[in-house]
């Protein structure tokens, strides 16, 4: 029936009858996901390690408070949803500094290349640094404990993703990550003749996402699925990754009332799922100024320390390369306040 309609080529019937197939699947998709149900009294914690993965990375993406899953257009989605990354232009550079609670600095960096009509490649990297640590153990004659020096815990991770935009309304996303993690050593068993444990441990996990453009303005939807991999032995115990699913919608609310791009305010939701805690939301809201100031806010719920941040952004153009400048505020209650930083640059 499209096909008889004027106006319309052949392309065009096609593209919409493939949007409105993958429209389809997509909306199937999250209605057999199961919704966990809290059970009154019971919280979820202690369930996961490498928590260092749940720290945020992107000054944007925190300043928003994490509702980053329906965004898309640099490398640094790499961290947040793969998928996204395929919307990106043709070069991209990311660089991000997180100063988180306890001195903890999470360093990270992405770099994702479009190719055209075979996807988007891209690599990402993160390593933390706890500073240096005083470790102790127990004294020979057990009336105490004894200094064994300074130790320094290292962990990072390094990935390499493709991302390929099927559609100009569709995209998906795939991250393969290598991780390490090395927190230090113990003696274990009698002083007489200990046995030296180190907890140190390498895995590979997976992060999937998916993004969908409706064709309604700009509204879009994404779902994520971050931290995916086999569970990893300490010493007597196995602990999974802090396995996580999101999902998550955003739009620029402006466009219901102004036909123009000088003024802009998207509004983005995201539903989290993860493996150590019950559910949570993230919200968060930016107004954009002719594409180049930009001022952010965001709030989670379901959060022992975090609750508000703030952020704030600039976009310079030299020549031919954008040059975005983020900043973000992240609230603690009882802890110190956390920085972050970054930078992107795209061609």
């Amino acid at each position: 029936m499209l096909a008889g309609l004027p106006g319309l080529r052949t392309e065009e019937v096609f593209e919409m009858k493939k949007n409105k197939h993958i429209g389809a699947f997509l909306l199937i998709a999250v209605l057999i996901i199961p919704v966990p149900v809290k059970a009154e009294g019971l919280k979820k914690v202690a369930q996961s390690s490498m928590k260092w993965l749940s720290i945020p990375v992107g000054a944007r993406a925190s300043a928003l408070g994490g509702a980053f899953t329906a965004c898309s257009g640099d490398a640094g989605l790499l961290f947040w949803n793969p998928a996204g990354m395929g919307f990106s232009e043709k070069l991209s550079v990311f660089v991000g500094q997180t100063r988180w609670i306890a001195d903890i600095q999470v360093n990270a960096g992405a770099v994702s290349v479009n190719t055209g009509r075979y996807g988007v490649i891209g690599v990402s990297l993160a390593a933390v640094q706890y500073g240096d640590l005083y470790g102790t153990r127990r004294a020979n004659n057990a009336s105490g404990y004894e200094e064994t020096g300074i130790f320094t815990p290292s962990n990072f991770s390094v990935g390499i993703g493709y991302a390929l935009k099927v559609s100009s309304h569709f995209g998906f996303g795939v991250q393969l990550k290598y991780l390490h993690e090395k927190l230090g050593s113990a003696w274990i068993g009698d002083m007489g003749s200990p046995e030296e444990f180190g907890a140190e441990m390498n895995i590979v996990a997976l992060d999937l996402g998916t993004l969908y453009y409706t064709g309604f303005k700009d509204f879009r939807f994404g779902m994520t699925l971050q931290n995916f991999s086999q569970e990893q032995k300490y010493r007597f115990e196995t602990f999974p990754l802090p396995l996580t699913f999101k999902f998550g919608m955003a739009m620029n609310v402006l466009s219901l009332f102004l036909d123009n791009e000088l003024h802009e305010f998207t509004v983005s939701i995201d539903a989290v799922h993860p493996r150590d805690f019950s559910e949570r939301l993230h919200f968060g809201g930016e107004y954009s100024l002719n594409k180049l100031f930009f001022i952010r806010a965001g709030y989670k719920i379901n959060y022992d320390e975090e609750n508000f941040s703030l952020g704030a952004g600039v976009n310079v153009k030299v020549q031919n390369v954008h040059a975005n400048i983020d900043y973000s505020y992240i609230n603690f209650e009882h802890f110190d306040t956390v920085h972050a930083f970054s930078f992107n640059f795209v061609l």
